[in-house]
């Protein structure tokens, strides 16, 4: 770690405020630890290593803050005159710098100069300042800076991100060698993205997927995003009683596309989504905000974050979130709470302990099924605000999360972290009630029988620990990087009981229905309706990982890895059931060569697996189906790391996946119905990605996505062989959403737009096709600064009205939602 020796003008007698008092303290109280560690190892600092280059992403701020995590970033010894700095501010600093140009960088446009001593120390001074300095001052004193996470995006303005945490530790994202997308702090405010089902379906390669309302599901590349995690750590959702999490609590999310075995464990090969968490923060902030839309949204949010004590080493934040909103249909409704708290504690200048409560609430009326189509695979047509559902319907649930982590900084710039995390989701007590519409008619498409459904008790509890090393080392005369680590983690899921089929009713006229008076509320004790219980089962993950980022030469780098996995499945009331895999090994590799100093070349192979449960004919569990993931393409990082763009080409093929054996007798002995299994399916997902994310001109920033698509089951069943994995995916896809902040006397004002666009998906069911055409959806946004503390901020979604599906079901399906008309949010928000 570096060290920062602020100290008083000379010729000057100091006066010390409360904040200069505490900054002394602290100061006083690192001097012993700072001065012998850094002046013993350091003396005369290497040529190398002021001439090296680092990538940083350190935000706009303060001078004193921003030249604060420069020094601990690039690891230098810094002095500088502290209270001349106050009020000053510094651009930051982004991208690749050696620490010459990266001080350069973070003191432009001020009138400070940093100047090296033959002891190795930087100096800041004033420039062309006469030295008017008395010999009374107090003498310099040191403290021990502690390092930002160069990956944080809050306080950034920026859409692009230089780093990412989606692998243990921190990379370069133009380092890394496989597509990585950042959605910055400021991309979710400007966009007003307020969960993640928003975020998603606006970044690229993403695709969003509605089993009901409230079971949303995520695709990329032909294969569902199975799993999240949560400040690295990883987390399954949930089903029925996942809420969507709220981005007020979130400083960016990361998504790499593709397997990655390397990081998870089991799964499929779509793409990894990396929630990150806001962390507390070094100086005292806080904001509130208001927001009023369409169809009654009302949603405020407070967040308030600083140090706890005099030193600054104790430092919490809360974010608190009310969100009340109904839909464009009739009678929905959903009302939202979240409250996110976060203690970091510094238990020496090189330890750090985190520990972090999130609670989420949501109480919604819900939508069990969509709309019907008509017998031929069309669609009805029916008004957008139908909604077949009842106003007394409820789907309420609850997601708490405790997380702890402890990280410890050695002076070799090795870094060890300890996580776990305990993650709970419940549905409250009689909290699902929902209605359930079927065919009434094989002649008139309107008419329906319907029932409800009344569940409790669905549950899961989750548990991860993870332990992971990263640091350099020497090899053969020069610098290389190791990642190791260990994981453990249990899903213990409780499936839910109640009943089935009560008080049904046929013979419905959908185009009367009514969800205030067209169905009576049955009464939850009556007993009426059929039984059914849930069932617990237990998931169990350990894995042993390894990875090296080898320097060949100084532009060529290696990564190589792999991961064993062990994974087991219990289920306690029927143990015959139960199976496992022992010391699965997911593979990586990938190189990455620097044509430029702005642009690399990369390729790489990673590898994932999924447990099935099929049998073959002597009984035994097929393995596990095994992805594949071939990647290449360029990244280019410009204008001092301000703007990212990259260009991918993947081929992926799933292989192994469970086929009937039609040498097999039928039935099969170890199973009731239909052939044995065996491990011959294949499915293969190929296409291309270009991407662009940051600031193309000072203010104006730009987020950008295309994606080509092409997906093909090469090996599976005969209707299958040679149709796509997921024909309700598009093959081609766009995301662009861009501002412009005006210059001159309209400084204050940000202009922004953007459009989301899809060519044509279909869904068949037998010899039923039901289409939707390609489309586009085009948004807006208008910002207003009125001061440095208030911002007044309109989001105009769908600007055209654009009348399209969202979603489309045929044959028995009631599985079709329109997608959202025409809406607008203003936001009023407040910094202090």
């Amino acid at each position: 770690m570096p060290c920062i020796h602020p100290h008083p003008q000379r010729g000057v007698h100091p006066s010390f405020g409360p904040a200069t008092r505490r900054l002394v303290v602290a100061m006083a109280a690192a001097w012993s630890l700072c001065v012998p560690t850094v002046w013993a190892q350091t003396g005369t600092a290497p040529a190398s290593t002021s001439a090296a280059t680092q990538t940083y992403a350190i935000a706009p701020g303060s001078l004193a803050q921003v030249i604060g995590s420069f020094a601990a970033q690039a690891g230098i010894a810094l002095t500088f005159e502290a209270s001349a700095m106050q009020g000053q501010t510094s651009p930051g600093v982004q991208g690749s710098y050696t620490i010459e140009s990266g001080l350069r960088r973070a003191l432009e446009s001020t009138d400070w100069t940093a100047r090296r001593t033959s002891e190795g120390v930087y100096m800041l001074e004033r420039r062309s300042v006469p030295d008017t300095r008395a010999s009374h001052t107090l003498p310099a004193v040191t403290v021990t800076a502690s390092a930002l996470n160069e990956a944080t995006t809050e306080g950034s303005g920026s859409y692009g991100a230089t780093a990412t945490t989606v692998f243990k530790g921190t990379q370069s994202i133009r380092q890394t060698p496989q597509p990585v997308t950042v959605v910055t702090r400021q991309m979710m405010e400007d966009r007003g993205l307020l969960d993640l089902t928003d975020v998603l379906q606006n970044v690229p390669g993403v695709t969003v997927d509605y089993t009901d309302s409230e079971r949303v599901n995520y695709y990329s590349r032909g294969f569902q995003i199975d799993s999240l995690q949560i400040d690295g750590l990883n987390v399954s959702q949930a089903g029925s009683i996942f809420i969507q999490p709220d981005t007020a609590v979130l400083d960016r999310i990361e998504i790499l596309r593709g397997a990655a075995g390397m990081l998870r464990g089991s799964g499929n090969p779509s793409a990894t989504v990396n929630l990150v968490r806001k962390r507390p923060t070094s100086e005292f902030q806080g904001s509130a905000g208001l927001t009023l839309g369409s169809w009654n949204r009302r949603r405020l949010e407070a967040d308030v974050s600083g140090p706890l004590n005099e030193a600054g080493t104790l430092r919490g934040r809360v974010v608190a979130v009310a969100d009340d909103k109904e839909f464009f249909q009739k009678a929905r409704d959903e009302k939202r709470r979240v409250i996110y708290g976060v203690l970091e504690a510094d238990l020496s200048p090189r330890t750090t302990f985190t520990a972090s409560l999130q609670h989420s609430e949501i109480d919604a009326t819900g939508a069990w099924g969509g709309l019907p189509s008509n017998f031929d695979g069309t669609q009805l047509n029916l008004p957008r605000n139908t909604y077949l559902g009842t106003d007394w319907n409820r789907w309420n649930r609850n997601n708490q999360q405790a997380l702890a982590e402890l990280e410890h900084r050695f002076n070799n710039d090795w870094k060890v972290k300890l996580s776990a995390a305990h993650t709970r989701f419940r549905m409250q007590d009689n909290g699902f009630m929902q209605t359930s519409f079927s065919r009434g008619s094989t002649t008139n498409p309107y008419l329906v029988n319907v029932s409800t459904s009344i569940y409790s008790g669905d549950a899961s509890d989750q548990d991860v620990i993870s332990l992971s090393a990263n640091g350099p080392f020497q090899l053969l005369g020069r610098k290389h990087q190791l990642t190791a680590g260990v994981e453990t983690q249990r899903v213990k899921t409780t499936g839910t009981s109640g009943y089935y089929n009560v008080n049904p009713v046929t013979g419905i006229d959908i185009r009367d229905f009514d969800p205030y008076s067209s169905l009576p509320k049955p009464d939850p004790g009556a007993g009426s309706g059929t039984y059914y219980g849930g069932t617990v089962n237990n998931v169990r993950q350990q894995a042993a990982y390894a990875t090296g980022r080898f320097s060949l030469a100084d532009p060529l780098t290696a990564i190589v890895g792999a991961r064993v996995s062990w994974w087991e499945y219990e289920a306690p009331a029927a143990p015959a059931g139960n199976y496992g895999i022992d010391r699965e090994i997911t593979p990586y590799a990938g190189l990455v060569y620097d044509i430029s100093k702005s642009i690399s070349a990369y390729a790489s192979y990673s590898g994932i697996f999924a447990p099935q449960t099929a049998t073959d004919i002597s009984g035994r569990v097929l393995k596990p189906v095994r992805g594949k993931d071939y990647e290449a393409g360029l990244k280019g990082e410009f204008l001092d790391g301000r703007l990212n763009t990259s260009l991918s080409l993947f081929r992926i093929k799933n292989e192994g996946r469970a086929v009937d054996d039609a040498n097999s007798p039928n039935p099969c002995p170890s199973r009731p119905t239909g052939f044995c299994q065996i491990a011959g399916g294949v499915a293969q997902s190929e296409g291309w990605e270009l991407e662009a994310a940051g600031e193309i001109t000072p203010g104006w920033r730009l987020m950008a996505g295309y994606t080509n698509t092409r997906t093909k089951y090469l090996l599976d069943t005969v209707a299958n062989t040679g149709q796509p994995i997921r024909t309700a995916d598009p093959r081609h896809l766009l995301r662009l959403f861009t501002t412009y902040k005006l210059q001159g006397a309209l400084r204050d004002v940000t202009v922004g737009g953007g459009v989301q666009a899809q060519s044509d998906t279909y869904v068949r069911s037998g010899a039923i096709t039901g289409r939707q055409g390609g489309y586009a959806v085009y948004n807006a946004m208008l910002g207003y600064q009125v001061n440095r503390a208030m911002r007044v901020q309109l989001n105009v979604n769908n600007i055209f009205d654009k009348y399209y599906y969202k979603k489309i079901g045929v044959g028995n399906a009631f599985n079709t939602y329109y997608g959202d008309p025409r809406n607008v949010t203003l936001t009023m928000s407040y910094k202090f």
